[in-house]
């Protein structure tokens, strides 16, 4: 009876689908509120389980989430808008929520068995780590695993993870895969993450001591999900799977850092709006006045913009030719990736400038400016979005050479 009642609320929810622009309005009617919290996420050191409550009660989560499970089945270029308004309001709440969205659009890619197993329970949340631990025993039927993973960004709202693991391979190095493993099945260290930046994320390490047994259907070969030849395809009705992950996932990063930079753009024009600054000794000025301000905000807006712009635009023309049962070629691929690339780059520089024209008291703890400036910088080192590595790529396929790296 329980399963009933969970497969009737999942074809409720698909039934019921909403209009995507209701989406967005419902994160921004949210906006504020998630934005008061951003200085107890940071303290708390994970976003706080109000904002996520909040979140799944619009069904922001289902967004990617596959339509057998109640997803709405939305793709990579909806992801990017709604992590550049959840980004906008709080850095760390829209880097693990927008990744908690991608997450749950990964499940798509392993075979039908493990989906239902993570879906049990349609509102469920995951998280990742990608560094994977060498401690691995094959076993019948599947692996037996145990070691540390950082960096598991959200893991405090999560039921499941998503693990890496090198599997011993006797005729040749080991096979990288990923391991779906229950959150209750590790040991989270709440100490482990001491940062600069995204401190809300709550991005911290798990252990797994006594070993833990993944069966074969829970585990998915990096080989397959960079060659496109995942199982999740071979699942009837099952449309996410064709989302290439190396092309499309790096969305889910780069979409809330655009968002931090629009935030910081916010705050900073709100203050600017009746703030003085001393022009000379004795003459205090409007900052609102100023042409070097006015000239900062627009030219801030006009860049943000135009990242947003190409990141989405792209993202859109890759999603077209999927949903038409086509492949993006290896051009449209690189061009995505590009964009990624760019839009990281240019919210980064973004935030440096207006953090250096907002002066002293933009140092305190409660400006959010200062956070969104730590947020979308650290954000930006993550390696998957370096610009200089992305644009590289894009100029080899463009002078006639083969690009190497993730696309």
């Amino acid at each position: 009876m329980q399963q009933e009642a969970k497969r009737s609320a999942a074809v409720h929810t698909l039934a019921s689908r909403p209009e995507f622009a209701d989406v967005i309005a419902r994160i921004r009617k949210l906006a504020p509120e998630i934005g008061a919290r951003a200085l107890s996420a940071e303290k708390a050191k994970r976003v706080p389980q109000e904002t996520m409550d909040a979140l799944r009660d619009a069904n922001v989560f289902r967004l990617m989430q596959p339509k057998r499970f109640g997803g709405y089945e939305y793709g990579p270029a909806e992801l990017a808008q709604v992590g550049f308004e959840l980004g906008r309001a709080c850095g760390s709440t829209g880097w693990c929520s927008t990744l908690a969205v991608c997450f749950g659009w990964m499940t798509a890619f392993f075979p039908l068995e493990a989906q239902q197993e993570v879906w049990d329970d349609t509102n469920n949340l995951l998280a990742v780590s990608y560094i994977p631990t060498p401690k691995v025993e094959v076993v019948d039927g599947g692996i037996r695993i145990t070691g540390s993973w950082p960096w598991a960004s959200g893991v405090d709202s999560a039921t499941w993870l998503i693990l890496s693991a090198a599997i011993p391979n006797k005729d040749g190095p080991p096979t990288v895969a990923w391991c779906l493993v229950p959150v209750k099945d590790v040991v989270v260290d709440h100490n482990s993450w001491n940062v600069a930046g995204l401190r809300g994320t709550g991005s911290k390490t798990v252990h797994i001591t006594e070993r833990v047994f993944v069966p074969k259907h829970r585990i998915l070969p990096l080989g397959a999900i960079f060659t496109g030849k995942i199982p999740g395809l071979d699942v009837p009705d099952n449309g996410q799977a064709r989302f290439g992950y190396p092309t499309f996932g790096p969305t889910a990063l780069v979409a809330p850092i655009v968002g931090m930079a629009q935030g910081a753009i916010d705050a900073f024009t709100e203050t600017a709006r009746d703030a003085k600054r001393m022009a000379r000794p004795g003459v205090f000025e409007k900052v609102a006045e100023q042409p070097l301000i006015q000239s900062l905000i627009g030219r801030s807006a006009a860049h943000i913009e135009a990242a947003r712009t190409l990141m989405v635009t792209s993202l859109r023309d890759g999603q077209d030719i999927v949903l038409a049962g086509g492949t993006p070629d290896i051009e449209l691929r690189v061009r995505i990736r590009r964009n990624h690339g760019f839009a990281s780059r240019t919210s980064a520089d973004v935030v440096n400038e207006i953090f250096n024209k907002s002066g002293a008291a933009a140092a305190d703890e409660k400006n959010s400016v200062q956070r969104f400036w730590r947020d979308a910088n650290i954000a930006a080192t993550h390696a998957s979005i370096d610009w200089d590595t992305l644009s590289a790529l894009y100029g080899t396929q463009q002078l006639g050479l083969q690009p190497q790296g993730i696309f």
